[in-house]
C-alpha cells in the first residue's frame, strides 16, 4: 500500500538559513504520526510543505503517489487541490461566520446535504447547540473543536495539526486529544500532528518522528522511542535526566561508566569505550536500596517534589556535580541512601553529539 504522504529528500531554506536538510518521511494511510522537535527544528515548515502553503527548494512530495511538489520537474499542486484538512494553533476560524457556517463552508460543494453534514460534525466534537454562535463567543477549547470539525468536513485523506492543543487548558487539551484520535480513526484519515508536548506523542501517536536541526533523527513507535532513544535530545524528551559527561569504559564485554567509584553498565548509543560520552538515566531505573555499604552508589537527597501520586526525589552523588532523579511511592526516611541503577535505563551518547562509526 502506498504512503498517504511521502516526503523525499526535502531541502528548504529561508534566505541563507537552512531549515530542512535531506528530510524523508512517510505517513501511511490511517496512520497518526506525531512530529516533535525543539523551536527552530523545522516542524511547522514540514507541515506547511505538506499542505502546500510553502514550496520545497529540492526533493519530492507526494500524496498517494500523486506528486504535489517537485521543483526539478516544475510540478506543484496548490493546497485546495490536495484533499487535506488543517487545524491551526490559533484556530483560524472566520470571525464573521457562525460555527455552523465555518464548518458548512468546508463541506464539499457537490454534497447535497452540506448543512446536515456540518451539524453532524459539530455534534461529534461536542459542539451541538453552538452552531449559531460566532467564534468570539466561544472559549479557546470550543473554538478548537469547531476547527477540528471544519478540518473533517471535506472528508480529507490527510489531517494536519499545527500545535493545535498547545494554547489550551490542561483538561481541555486532554479531552480534545481523545476526540481527535477517535475521529481520525473513525474516518480513516491519516494525520501528521506537530507538537512539542511529550503527552501528545504518548497518547496520540502510532509513530513519533523527531526533528533536530532540520534533520529527521528518529521515527519509531512510542514504545521503540522509549526503549532506545536515538539521540540525547530524544532521551530528554522521554524523561531521562542527567546529561553529565563521563569516560566510557568496558568490563566483562559490556560498555558503561563509573559512578561513585563503581562500574555501571549501560546502553551505549553511537559511542565506543575509550571515548567520552554524555550520560542520561531514566528515573524508572533508579532505586534507593538503603545505606548498606555493600550495595549501590552513595547519594544525598537534595529535595523532593510530589507529582501526580508519587514522589520525585533528586539525589546528588557526593564529590560530583551529578544529580539523579528517582520516582518513589513514599518519602524516604533518611537524607542519604545508596542507589541501585538498572543498566537498561542508563543511556550513553557521544559527547560531541556525533555518533561513533563502528
Amino acid at each position: 500500500m502506498s504512503a498517504m504522504l511521502s516526503l523525499e529528500n526535502i531541502r528548504k531554506s529561508y534566505g541563507k538559513k537552512l531549515v530542512l536538510s535531506d528530510l524523508s518521511l512517510e505517513v501511511a494511510p490511517g496512520e497518526f504520526v506525531v512530529l516533535i522537535g525543539g523551536s527552530g527544528s523545522g516542524k511547522t515548515t514540514v507541515l506547511r510543505l505538506a499542505a502546500g502553503l510553502t514550496r520545497t527548494d529540492k526533493g519530492r512530495i507526494a500524496l498517494h503517489d500523486k506528486v504535489v511538489d517537485e521543483p526539478a520537474k516544475l510540478r506543484f499542486v496548490p493546497p485546495e487541490r490536495r484533499n487535506l484538512g488543517m487545524v491551526f494553533q490559533d484556530y483560524a476560524l472566520w470571525p464573521h461566520f457562525t460555527c455552523l457556517q465555518n464548518v458548512e463552508a468546508a463541506v464539499r460543494p457537490n454534497c447535497r446535504s452540506r448543512r446536515e453534514v456540518a451539524l453532524d460534525l459539530l455534534e461529534r466534537v461536542g459542539m451541538a447547540g453552538y452552531g449559531g454562535m460566532r467564534p468570539h463567543q466561544l472559549s479557546g477549547g470550543q473554538q478548537q473543536r469547531v476547527g477540528v470539525a471544519r478540518a473533517l468536513a471535506a472528508k480529507p485523506e490527510l489531517l494536519l495539526f499545527d500545535e493545535a492543543l498547545s494554547s489550551l487548558d490542561v483538561d481541555i487539551r486532554e479531552r480534545l486529544r481523545m476526540e481527535i484520535r477517535a475521529l481520525s480513526h473513525e474516518t480513516g484519515a491519516a494525520a501528521l500532528f506537530v507538537s512539542h508536548d511529550p503527552l501528545d506523542a504518548w497518547r496520540l501517536a502510532d509513530r513519533v518522528a523527531v526533528l533536530e536541526g532540520g534533520r529527521l533523527t528518529q521515527a519509531a513507535s512510542p514504545a521503540e522511542l522509549y526503549t532506545r532513544p536515538a539521540t540525547a535530545r530524544v532521551a530528554r524528551f522521554i524523561g531521562a535526566a542527567g546529561g553529565f559527561a563521563a569516560e566510557v569504559v568496558a568490563e566483562d564485554g559490556r560498555a558503561g561508566v563509573r559512578l561513585g567509584g563503581r562500574f555501571c553498565a549501560g546502553t551505549a548509543i553511537g559511542v565506543n569505550p575509550g571515548t567520552r560520552g554524555v550520560v542520561y538515566i531514566r528515573p524508572e531505573g533508579i532505586r534507593p536500596v538503603g545505606n548498606d555499604l555493600g550495595d549501590g552508589i552513595a547519594a544525598e537527597l537534595m529535595f523532593c517534589a510530589f507529582e501526580a501520586g508519587q514522589h520525585r526525589l533528586y539525589w546528588r552523588l557526593p564529590e560530583t556535580d551529578v544529580t539523579l532523579c528517582s520516582l518513589e511511592p513514599a518519602m524516604p526516611r533518611a537524607a542519604t541512601a545508596r542507589l541501585s541503577l538498572a543498566p537498561e535505563h542508563i543511556l550513553i551518547y557521544p559527547e560531541n553529539g556525533e555518533p561513533a562509526h563502528d
